[in-house]
C-alpha cells in the first residue's frame, strides 16, 4: 500500500528575496522498485489475456514492455533482447551473452544467450528459432507490431508458426497502475517537486542567471538527493546537468525550448519543467513563475492557464472520455480570450514512458479508468511576451483526478523577487 507523504510549506526572507520552502517527508520504504512477486502476478495477468485470445505465447522485444512484464532492467542497445511468455508456465528471456550474469541474479531462471550482435545469424531469427524448438513451431504467437524486416526474420526462424500483432495486451495493462506502481510514482514525485524547489531557490539566490545555470544547479541538487536517499536505483533517470526545460522571457512561449545563454531579468515569465524517474516510473512537475511583480496581462495569462489546469485535473475521473477532458480544459483558455495562444493538448499518459497512451487530446476516445495516470499541462503561449504552463501528474479516481504533486500552484506562490 502507498504510504503518506507529509508536506509543509513555509517562506523566509533572504535580503529582499522571499524563498518558498516545500518540505516533504517521504515514508520509509524498503525498496524503490517493484519486487519479483509483482512481476509474477503480472505474468499471470498476461497469460490470462493470451488464453482469452487463443494465443499460445507472447513475444516482447520492446525494452519497456520487457521491463513491465519481467522487471528485468537493462540497457537497450542494437542487440535484440526478448521476453517470451507462454500461455502457461514460466517466462523465458532471450538475451545477448553480456546480460547473462545480471539475469542470473533476477527471478527468471529460464534464458538463452547469443554471443553478440550482429553475428552469423540474424538475432531476431535466432530468437524465433529458439521459440520453435521449444514446441511452438506451429504455435499462434502474439508479437508487438513489427517492422517488415523483423516479421521476415520471425517467419524464417519459425516458418510454420502464426505471428499475430498483439501489442495492445501489454499496452492496455500498462494504462492502469495498481497501488504498488502508484507508490513508486509518489516516491518519484517527491524528487520531482524537490527539483522545482531547487531551481526556484537557485534563481532567488542568484538573480541574473542563464537557463543552463538553472538546469545544472537543479540537476546537481536532485542527483545528490537521490544518491543519498534511494534504496534501489534501477530505472532512475537524470539527464545531468542539463535535464529539463527552464525557458524564460519570450522563449517561455516555446513549449519545448532548448537551453540558451539568455540572462534572466525582472518582468520575465519563467517555466521550471522537470521530471523524475524512480523504479522505472516517470512523473512530471512543471511550474510557471513571474520574476518580480506580474503585470495585469501576465495575471490574465496565468489565470487562464490555471483555470484550464484545474478544470482538466478535476475532470479526470472514472467514465470520462479523454478528448472531452481535453476540450473542457482548453475551453477555459478560449473563454478567457486566448484561443490563439494554445499550442498543444492538455496531457498525455505517463508511467514507464514519459509520454505514453492514452492521450488527453482531441481524437482520443478512451474511457478513463481508476488508476490511469496522466500529465495535466495546458499552457498559454504569447510569442511577444512568453508563456505559462503548470504540469501535474494526476491519477484517475472515481470522483476526479488525484494530483500527486505537492508543489504549490497559485500565482501568489509563484512570484520570485530578484
Amino acid at each position: 500500500m502507498a504510504g503518506t507523504v507529509v508536506v509543509t510549506a513555509s517562506t523566509r526572507l533572504l535580503g529582499r528575496t522571499r524563498l518558498l520552502r516545500v518540505s516533504a517527508v517521504a515514508p520509509p520504504l524498503p525498496h524503490d522498485r517493484l519486487e519479483p512477486d509483482w512481476y509474477r502476478r503480472k505474468i499471470a495477468q498476461v497469460q490470462g489475456e493470451l488464453d482469452k485470445r487463443g494465443l499460445d505465447a507472447l513475444l516482447l522485444l520492446h525494452a519497456v514492455n520487457v521491463i513491465y512484464t519481467t522487471g528485468y532492467f537493462h540497457l537497450s542497445t542494437e542487440r535484440p533482447l526478448a521476453a517470451f511468455i507462454p500461455k502457461t508456465g514460466d517466462p523465458a528471456l532471450f538475451i545477448p551473452e553480456l546480460e547473462a550474469d545480471q539475469v542470473k541474479q533476477w527471478w527468471i531462471k529460464d534464458y538463452e544467450t547469443y554471443f553478440d550482435y550482429p553475428g552469423p545469424v540474424n538475432r531476431v531469427r535466432w530468437i524465433a528459432e529458439r521459440i520453435a524448438r521449444r514446441g511452438f513451431d506451429r504455435g499462434r504467437i502474439g508479437i508487438e507490431e513489427p517492422t517488415q524486416g523483423r516479421l521476415t526474420q520471425f517467419c524464417l526462424g519459425a516458418p510454420n508458426a502464426s505471428f499475430v500483432t498483439a501489442d495492445d495486451i501489454v499496452e492496455h495493462l500498462r494504462w492502469v497502475k495498481d497501488e504498488d506502481e502508484l507508490r513508486i510514482m509518489r516516491r518519484a514525485m517527491y524528487f520531482a517537486d524537490y527539483t522545482v524547489e531547487a531551481g526556484r531557490d537557485f534563481v532567488a539566490r542568484h538573480g541574473a542567471v542563464t537557463e543552463d545555470q538553472i538546469l545544472k544547479a537543479s540537476a546537481d541538487a536532485v542527483a545528490d538527493k537521490m544518491s543519498r536517499e534511494l534504496h534501489d536505483v534501477v530505472g532512475v533517470g537524470i539527464d545531468a546537468p542539463f535535464g529539463g526545460l527552464v525557458p524564460f522571457g519570450r522563449r517561455s512561449a516555446f513549449p519545448h525550448a532548448v537551453p540558451s545563454k539568455d540572462v534572466l531579468k525582472r518582468g520575465d515569465p519563467l517555466i521550471l519543467s522537470f521530471g523524475a524517474q524512480v523504479g522505472g516510473y516517470n512523473v512530471e512537475c512543471e511550474r510557471s513563475f513571474c520574476v518580480g511583480k506580474p503585470s495585469d496581462y501576465a495575471k490574465r495569462l496565468f489565470d487562464a492557464m490555471l483555470a484550464a489546469h484545474d478544470a482538466a485535473a478535476s475532470a479526470m475521473k472514472e467514465g470520462a472520455i479523454a478528448q472531452d477532458v481535453d476540450k473542457l480544459g482548453l475551453d477555459q483558455i478560449r473563454a478567457a480570450g486566448f484561443a490563439s495562444l494554445i499550442r498543444h493538448r492538455c496531457g498525455h499518459g505517463i508511467g514507464l514512458e514519459a509520454h505514453e497512451s492514452p492521450w488527453i487530446a482531441e481524437g482520443d476516445k478512451t474511457v478513463l479508468k481508476p488508476g490511469m495516470t496522466f500529465s495535466c499541462e495546458p499552457g498559454v503561449y504569447d510569442p511577444n511576451f512568453g508563456g505559462f504552463r503548470h504540469s501535474d501528474t494526476v491519477v484517475v479516481t472515481k470522483t476526479g483526478g488525484q494530483i500527486l504533486n505537492k508543489y504549490p500552484t497559485r500565482l501568489q506562490q509563484m512570484i520570485i523577487e530578484i
